[in-house]
C-alpha cells in the first residue's frame, strides 16, 4: 500500500491540498505489478542401472562393465537435464551404490516426477539402442519377498510409457544417425525377466512414465567403444535429453 503523502505549508497561505501541486491530479501513482510465482521445474528421474542383489553388473566386457557405463552417462545426462532447466533425481548416489528394483521406482513416484529413464547396457548379440517400455501388467514374482504377487503398472503408466517411447525414439535415432543403429521400441514382455512377470520389475512398482534404454550392445566391440569413450558417452546423453524434451519440456 501506498505511504501517506504529508505536505508542508507553503509561507502566508494555508495547507496545500495534493490537487493543487504541480504534476498532480485525479491519476493514482502506478502500482508494482506483484511478482510472478517461479514457476515449477520439471522433476525427471535418472536411474543408472545396476547394482542390485540379482546382477552387480560389474563384469569387465570388452575394457569396461555395464555398471560403470550405466552411471557413467547416467551422470552426464543429469548435468545436461539440469543445464537445460530440469529438476532432476538420481536413483543411487556413487557408481557402487545399490539399490533394488522396486525401491529405484519407489524413489521416483516420492519425488513426484514426471518421467524416469532407466539406463542400461545390453549383451546380447547385434548392435545400436533398443528402448523397452510396460505393454501390460505384471505381477512381481520374488517369493521371499513380502511383496511379492505386487501387480502393476496401471493401464494409465502404460499408455503415457508407450507415447513417452515413441517421442525418445524419435529423438534418439535423429540424434544418432550414422553413428549407433536403431534397433527400435519393444514392450517389457519382450524381455527375460518381463516374459516372466509381465513387465520389467520397475515397471510394475511405477507410478509415472517409465522407459527402460539399452543404450548399447556391450559386448559389440564397436558399440563399447563408442560408449567408452567420453565423447560417446556425452553424445547418448544428449540424445537421451532430447527425447525427454521431445516429451515433456523443462
Amino acid at each position: 500500500m501506498l505511504a501517506a503523502l504529508t505536505l508542508g505549508t507553503v509561507p502566508g497561505a494555508g495547507a496545500a491540498a495534493i490537487d493543487d501541486l504541480p504534476g498532480t491530479g485525479a491519476a493514482a501513482l502506478p502500482v508494482p505489478s506483484p511478482a510472478a510465482p517461479e514457476r515449477a521445474r520439471t522433476v525427471v528421474c535418472v536411474d543408472p542401472g545396476h547394482p542390485n542383489t540379482f546382477n552387480s553388473a560389474t563384469s569387465m566386457v570388452n575394457g569396461t562393465n555395464e555398471n560403470r557405463i550405466n552411471w557413467q552417462v547416467g551422470v552426464r545426462l543429469e548435468r545436461q537435464l539440469k543445464e537445460a532447466g530440469y529438476e532432476v533425481v538420481m536413483t543411487r548416489n556413487a557408481e557402487l551404490h545399490s539399490v533394488e528394483n522396486k525401491d529405484r521406482a519407489r524413489i521416483c513416484n516420492a519425488a513426484r516426477a514426471a518421467l524416469v529413464v532407466h539406463l542400461h547396457c545390453e549383451s546380447t548379440p547385434g548392435t545400436g539402442f533398443a528402448l523397452y517400455y510396460p505393454d501390460r501388467q505384471g505381477v512381481y514374482d520374488y517369493k521371499n519377498d513380502p511383496e511379492n504377487g505386487f501387480r502393476g503398472p496401471s493401464a494409465q503408466v502404460q499408455s503415457d510409457s508407450r507415447a513417452f517411447s515413441s517421442a525418445m525414439f524419435n529423438a534418439m535415432r535423429g540424434e544418432l544417425a550414422g553413428t549407433l543403429a536403431a534397433q527400435g521400441v519393444y514392450g517389457d514382455s519382450r524381455t527375460a525377466v518381463g516374459s516372466n512377470q509381465g513387465a520389467l520389475t520397475f515397471s510394475i512398482f511405477s507410478e509415472i512414465p517409465t522407459l527402460t534404454i539399452e543404450m548399447v550392445v556391450l559386448t559389440n566391440k564397436k558399440d563399447a567403444e563408442f560408449i567408452k569413450a567420453a565423447a560417446g558417452q556425452e553424445k547418448m546423453a544428449a540424445s537421451i535429453a532430447a527425447g525427454i524434451r521431445l516429451y515433456r519440456a523443462p
